[in-house]
């Protein structure tokens, strides 16, 4: 779907020097949540209601006097309306953002959002709400209301998570800090293996928190990776000896197939290469995480 589709013919736009309070004005009046920066016809910010709470009410500055020029986020990521809804959810993913200036040339022509996408159901559902996940986990926009349900799924993420790193230690013999480390490269590692499609339907079934960066990956299959380059990067990043390596390889890859479906088990292991179709087997009759 093309981004064309969110060109507005009316759109807030600010110069550098404008200000904050003429921003603060024109959130509330047009009912939106940012507005547009350009100096000379180009795009040189963006300023959301949460720039404004934070960066002037929350640091006592005079809204009359003060520029929104200090309180923007300068250089925003911007689309064309020629990019697509991919695009959009790649940088949104990347970036940690929730709207995306669409520019012609230099000029600013639109704006698309990710509430956009998600009224228009312009993407799996999946992909958009591990957006809003990352941001509740890193303090991004969505996290300014804390609303009690929001809490309890970000703690339920979080104690997911520390479940899967907890059994990673326990079966591996690695302290935390290892654990993500071993995770993190196996992980990267058979998604980066896999086709496309194969590897969104993975990671859809991964715990929440570590569906971003995964989702920002370049896609595959990269059919450079194998047992050998996973147990190689286990020593280069963890110190190993191949012995350990190898022993990490088979406890780690055992747990990610025990906590998936048997189902998508069986397919990724359809997508991997003997030595690391070998190891991802698991030992688990409940999947641990979904």
């Amino acid at each position: 779907m093309s981004l064309r589709w969110y060109r507005r013919p009316r759109l807030v736009v600010l110069k550098p020097n404008s200000p904050v309070l003429d921003a603060a004005r024109a959130i509330e009046q047009n009912r939106i949540g940012a507005v547009v920066v350009q100096d000379k016809g180009r795009v040189v910010g963006i300023v959301t209601d949460r720039d404004l709470a934070v960066r002037a009410l929350g640091r006592a500055r005079d809204a009359a006097t003060t520029p929104i020029a200090d309180v923007m986020t300068p250089s925003p990521a911007t689309l064309t309306p020629r990019d697509g809804v991919v695009d959009a959810i790649r940088v949104m993913q990347e970036r940690n953002i929730r709207r995306i200036p669409l520019v012609r040339g230099e000029r600013v022509v639109g704006m698309v959002t990710l509430d956009d996408l998600l009224l228009d159901e312009a993407a799996p559902l999946q992909e958009l709400a591990a957006i809003v996940q990352a941001q509740i986990a890193e303090g991004g926009p969505v996290a300014t209301a804390r609303t009690p349900a929001r809490r309890r799924s970000l703690a339920r993420a979080e104690a997911t998570l520390a479940r899967l790193l907890t059994e990673v230690g326990n079966e591996a013999g690695l302290d935390p800090e290892q654990s993500r480390i071993a995770l993190d490269v196996l992980l990267t590692s058979l998604v980066r293996r896999l086709i496309p499609q194969e590897a969104k339907d993975f990671i859809a079934q991964l715990p929440s928190l570590l569906q971003p960066a995964l989702l920002a990956l370049p896609p595959g299959p990269d059919k450079a990776i194998t047992d050998d380059s996973v147990v190689a990067e286990f020593r280069a990043r963890l110190g190993m000896d191949v012995q350990e390596a190898t022993h990490t390889l088979a406890a780690v890859a055992g747990i990610i197939a025990g906590g998936i479906s048997e189902g998508q088990a069986d397919d990724v292991r359809g997508q991997l290469p003997a030595g690391l179709r070998d190891v991802f087997r698991s030992t688990e009759s409940v999947p641990l995480f979904i």
